[in-house]
């Protein structure tokens, strides 16, 4: 491990000790100053560091220069968390420290002795972590209110191969290749693979089998930037075992069959959709009697009325009765506890007995279910992300620098 732990997000580097000379002040800023120890000791902090990390260390006349400009917009963004109020209380404090030591594999007595052993003082970190803290929540409160990404900024990013490459999952794709001279007929040749996988035949063999190409029809897992120009918006398109459109080539007909997707972004979701209808208790129709109505509604649907005219008539859903009381797909975690436990339990197409929740009397259908593959919305939160935070050190940057021109700085001679 570097001998300097790295703080998060926006935390700068700053572990250091009590300096043994008499200070000086080195620079002033505004009402503030910067002292000669603070600026020596990060200087010894760098060079600490950097021979660990095998970083370049400049001469000291530049690295000197650095920390100078660094401590002074430090001592600027402080300023303004004293002007405006900005307390971290010991209790965030702690918390934050406990994630610190945990991001590094230590709980929080490990990290102390560890702080300690290196020759630093704990409280000190305490402090410096105390005013990243403070510097963060001034960065945030003047940045973020100026970043705004439209929709079409994000879809523009998703589409460049900067975004498929380091966003993208990684795409296991076979293919049928019928090449210029076969007699094969392709689409034959497509519908047996489609009809031999629907019953549970091994798709390496298949393809292996039927196609002309000389990898048995396996491209294997690639990013979809890796695939050939021709067959990249035809993947795009597909979900897991379904099977692209012909696709005409000099080298010959080509069908592209998705087999499966990996990565940190890929993940699916098992849904339901559901339709209910809620009778809320009131004063004239108790919790005893909301309970008697709803069994005489859902006696009406078992003996062929239509639920979702009785759902229109009787529930006190405003957002769903007027669909018929269909909720449409969700997945768990969206629902109250005891609705989620009847409808995950329940069969298809069967009415529930009525159930109590924190918002009233239900009885629920299941219309159907589904694993809904979430690794494009999760590739495009990613990206909303990657865009943030590269518009806010934009902003940032900016930010600083006018901070920096509006100050009043004096840097005394050393």
């Amino acid at each position: 491990m570097a001998y300097l732990i790295r703080l998060l997000s926006f935390f700068f580097l700053v572990i250091s000790v009590e300096a043994d000379e008499l200070d000086s002040v080195a620079v002033i800023v505004n009402d503030g100053v910067v002292l000669e120890s603070d600026i020596e000791q990060k200087m010894s902090d760098f060079k600490k560091d950097a021979a660990i990390s095998g970083k370049r260390i400049p001469t000291d006349a530049a690295l000197r220069e650095e920390i100078i400009e660094e401590l002074i917009l430090e001592e600027l963004q402080l300023q303004i968390a004293e002007r405006v109020g900005i307390k971290v209380s010991d209790e965030e404090l702690n918390l934050t420290l406990k994630r610190l030591a945990q991001q590094n594999d230590m709980d929080l007595e490990t990290f102390v002795k560890y702080v300690e052993d290196q020759g630093d003082s704990y409280e000190k970190v305490r402090e410096d972590v105390r005013k990243s803290l403070k510097i963060q929540r001034v960065q945030q409160g003047r940045i973020q209110n100026k970043i705004s990404i439209t929709r079409e900024e994000l879809n523009n990013f998703l589409n460049t191969d900067e975004a498929k490459t380091q966003l993208g999952p990684e795409l296991n794709v076979r293919q049928i290749l019928i090449r210029q001279n076969s007699n094969k007929d392709i689409s034959k040749v497509y519908e047996t693979i489609k009809a031999e996988l629907a019953n549970g035949k091994n798709s390496a063999e298949l393809f292996a089998l039927y196609t002309d190409d000389n990898n048995s029809g396996d491209l294997g897992w690639r990013k979809i930037t890796a695939f050939p120009q021709v067959f990249q918006e035809p993947i795009s398109k597909l979900k897991i075992g379904e099977f692209s459109e012909i696709i005409q080539t000099g080298a010959g007909q080509h069908v592209l069959y998705l087999e499966n997707k990996r990565g940190p972004m890929v993940s699916f979701e098992k849904q339901w959709d559901v339709r209910h209808i809620l009778l809320i208790p009131n004063r004239i129709r108790d919790e005893q009697s909301s309970e008697i109505l709803l069994n005489e509604i859902r006696n009406r649907i078992i003996n062929g009325e239509s639920f979702a005219e009785l759902a229109q008539e009787y529930s006190d859903d405003p957002g769903s009765k007027q669909e018929g009381g269909n909720l449409g797909w969700a997945g768990q975690g969206q629902y109250a506890a005891e609705f989620e436990e009847k409808m995950i339990n329940s069969d298809l197409n069967t009415l529930t007995e009525p159930f109590l929740t924190q918002f009233g009397w239900h009885i629920l259908e299941v219309l159907g279910t589904r694993v809904e593959d979430k690794t494009n919305e999760n590739v495009a939160d990613q990206a909303f992300s990657y865009l943030f935070n590269r518009k806010f050190q934009e902003e940032l940057e900016t930010d600083l620098q006018e901070l920096r021109a509006d100050a009043f700085i004096e840097v005394k001679n050393s």
